[in-house]
């Protein structure tokens, strides 16, 4: 039987709550930008940037080794500066069946 669970973590980052939306909800592929080290890219697989139920996949480093991540946008709210992400596929999914962000 799988574990359900809830991970939280503190980053601080140098920007409004909604800048920081504006970029993860209508810039994302400027993310890899910004964070050169870790992300080395995203790519809009289906849809459009910032709408519910676009897919992207993100290209980054863990660990020393090449890694993807597909996710599906689920629902956005401006207003609140709310974005979840569903992961779909990818090297996330080896231990973790389901994973939302």
């Amino acid at each position: 039987m799988g574990r359900f669970g809830k991970l939280e973590t503190d980053v601080h980052i140098r920007a409004s709550a909604s800048k920081l939306h504006e970029i993860y909800h209508e810039r994302t592929h400027h993310i890899s930008n910004v964070s050169t080290d870790k992300v080395h890219g995203v790519d809009l697989l289906e849809g459009k940037w910032g709408e519910v139920g676009s897919i992207i996949c993100w290209r980054y480093f863990q660990d020393g080794k090449a890694r993807i991540a597909k996710e599906k946008i689920e629902a956005v709210d401006k207003e609140n500066n709310l974005i979840t992400f569903t992961v779909i596929e990818g090297d996330l999914m080896e231990k973790i069946q389901e994973f939302q962000i």
